[in-house]
């Protein structure tokens, strides 16, 4: 296992500053998902920790150890990417061995390492099979065998799973978690997905235009944001949000935390819309409301009584209300603005 750490890293493509000044600890033996929207740099980061995108300036540090200067063979780390990166024309075993005899590691050796790898991730009974045989979550288990092999101090994982169906990825996110724990070593896996974000990682470290927005884990992350931005990007579906005053502070509130019925409610938001969408998701409805002045709001509950082009209000309780100053920036409850926010949603 081990930790990695970016101390006031910043990276240039020419004169474009994608990162700068970064600092992140990375805790050893920790799934850490680096998650975001697509150019935030995110695999900017995951190269730079394999050493095949180096830092412009600063450091970064593996087990306390500058790595800035080592080659990413000696690193003690193993990529899989997206693509897997598997040769066709080679039966599994092959595919996951072909490092170990670059590396002249006796044959007894990698018969036990390539066994041991395949047992972990279920593909014993494949061995002598070539990759076109076999489904892409069972590609994707060879990537990883051959990543196992190496017995690296850390596992970088780039979108894995983005070329998976869903049924697939939901599989496969539960056998990752799972091999995490059988291994206890320090995972780094980049997403721009936040439900797989949600569902795998001890940590989440969330970032936009080469910023870290906020590094909490899901819980935290979810139910006590630090900006707009990460309360809009954390949650499925978003957080509903709408202007309090001309100032641009921002009031918000989950879906599931939302209400919705034919009389207004007491000690809350409350507004009166149409209900423009009604989706049945199995146990729970969501239903998409506008109101006069055209702002959405989804409202998920198990309720079925309600008809698109209905009249109704919605809303949410007051102390289940988030609010955010004019630079998206969270006021929590204790400060005298919170309170001034709360009063103006109150008038809304």
């Amino acid at each position: 296992m081990a930790s990695i750490t970016f101390d006031k890293v910043t990276k240039k493509f020419g004169n474009n500053t994608v990162i700068e000044d970064l600092d992140l600890k990375i805790e050893d033996g920790s799934f850490t998902v680096l998650v975001g929207p697509s150019g935030c740099g995110k695999t900017t980061l995951l190269r730079m920790i394999a050493g095949i995108g180096p830092q412009t300036s600063g450091k970064v540090l593996i087990d306390g150890q500058d790595v800035t200067r080592i080659a990413p063979g000696k690193r003690g780390v193993a990529m899989v990417f997206q693509n897997y990166a598997i040769y066709p024309t080679m039966t599994v075993r092959d595919n996951i061995e072909f490092g170990l005899k670059n590396n002249r590691v006796p044959k007894p050796e990698r018969v036990r390492l390539v066994n041991e790898a395949c047992e972990k991730v279920g593909m014993t009974q494949y061995l002598d099979r070539k990759p076109s045989t076999l489904s892409g979550g069972q590609r994707q288990r060879i990537a990883l065998a051959r990543a196992i092999v190496k017995n690296p101090a850390v596992f970088l994982m780039d979108e894995p799973l983005s070329n998976l169906d869903a049924k697939l990825r939901v599989q496969m996110r539960v056998e990752l978690i799972e091999l995490h724990n059988k291994l206890n070593t320090t995972f780094v896996y980049v997403t721009h997905d936040q439900v797989e974000a949600m569902s795998m990682a001890d940590t989440i470290v969330l970032m936009n235009n080469g910023k870290i927005m906020q590094t909490a884990s899901p819980s935290v992350m979810y139910r006590d944001p630090d900006n707009l931005f990460t309360a809009r990007f954390i949650g499925s579906p978003a957080m509903n949000v709408r202007k309090i005053d001309e100032a641009g502070n921002v009031m918000g509130f989950r879906p599931e935390r939302a209400m919705i019925g034919l009389d207004r409610m007491n000690d809350a938001f409350a507004v009166q819309g149409v209900v423009i969408a009604k989706e049945l998701l199995g146990s729970v409805v969501n239903y998409s409301v506008r109101d006069k002045e055209g702002n959405v709001y989804i409202v998920s509950t198990e309720s079925e009584d309600f008809s698109v082009n209905q009249t109704l209000w919605v809303g949410s309780l007051l102390k289940n209300i988030y609010v955010f100053d004019g630079k998206g920036q969270r006021v929590r409850e204790g400060v005298p603005a919170y309170a001034q926010l709360l009063d103006a949603v109150r008038r809304l």
